[in-house]
């Protein structure tokens, strides 16, 4: 009886062990790709920060399940305050004085429908997404999360990419991407068209993964043009029926520039109720207060108490 049990015992060893011994080897193989947003893709390998403008390395990323070996440029744009690798054979970089783009080399580049716009702010990225987010809800139903950098933490991902109350996807798809910097954040716009889709996705989700954030070098100031497309976009964040009634014509309501100097930029907003509004904004820090002057109403300009940081309207 204590032979015939302790050989049942061995036996049942062997089958755990075995069993065991099987699991681990599938653990070891191939496992299906996880399925996956497009703009959340899987985790290729990091460049680590501190590559030198314009150096080139390869990569391996997964498309469709399978891996593809890229070969990346590392950007490092000190006035803009970030570094970032991209597909330099998938995509032509163009530089500006306020944002690096990535244009699909399938593109015209004068007309694209797939590329990456970066771009500095100096406002706080929750408050910038809000405004974002303010921004593409009157089109779109907005998909709103937090993502995973490989080397500047987390940020805020907002998601266009379904016409508003419609259920349908529109041809061009917008990702935007909101990243804290010290000095603010610094913003990863993805725009698409739907039949290139979702490689396209994919291929700009791993470049803004290995972005990562530093100190702009020199004063970053508002130019008149941000200051006075700022004022306007804040306007009608505050009133959104105001873009319609304005375009329309039905009601004369305008934005023009009263005064500029270095160090304050003073935008008018005169509103189809005959009152004018001065925004007095400090050209390097976005600090902005308001007067109002109603015509035969108030005897001059009266100070509000409305405040506001102009960086967060600049687009």
């Amino acid at each position: 009886m204590k032979k015939s049990f302790l050989v049942w015992s061995i036996i049942l060893t062997l089958a755990l062990l075995l069993t065991g011994c099987g699991k681990a080897r599938s653990a070891g193989g191939e496992t299906p790709a996880e399925p996956q947003a497009a703009a959340e893709p899987a985790q290729p390998a990091p460049a680590a920060p501190g590559r030198q403008n314009g150096e080139r390395f390869d990569s391996v990323i997964m498309l469709e399940g399978m891996e593809e070996t890229v070969h990346y440029e590392h950007v490092r744009n000190e006035r803009l305050g970030f570094e970032m690798d991209y597909d330099y054979e998938s995509f032509v970089r163009q530089s500006s004085a306020d944002c690096e783009r990535f244009v699909s080399v399938w593109d015209e580049p004068g007309n694209p429908e797939n590329y990456l716009e970066v771009r500095a702010d100096s406002g706080d990225a929750e408050l910038v997404a809000d405004a974002i987010k303010a921004t593409l809800s009157k089109e779109y139903d907005l998909y709103v999360d937090s993502f995973d950098l490989d080397h500047a933490g987390k940020g805020i991902r907002i998601v266009a990419d379904v016409i508003k109350n419609t259920n349908r996807m529109p041809e061009h798809l917008q990702t935007v991407y909101i990243i804290p910097a010290p000095d603010g954040c610094r913003i990863a716009a993805v725009h698409s068209f739907i039949t290139e889709s979702e490689g396209m996705l994919r291929r700009f989700g791993y470049m803004v993964k290995t972005l990562s954030t530093m100190q702009r070098s020199g004063e970053s100031t508002l130019s008149d043009e941000q200051a006075l497309a700022a004022i306007k976009r804040y306007c009608i964040l505050q009133n959104p029926e105001l873009e319609s009634a304005v375009n329309s014509g039905e009601y004369p309501a305008y934005w023009e520039l009263s005064s500029s100097d270095a160090r304050e930029i003073v935008v008018l907003f005169r509103s189809y109720t005959g009152a004018q509004n001065r925004y007095y904004i400090d050209r390097a820090t976005g600090d902005a207060w308001v007067t109002e002057f109603v015509p035969g109403i108030t005897p001059e300009e009266q100070r509000t108490a409305e405040r506001l940081n102009v960086w967060n309207y600049v687009g």
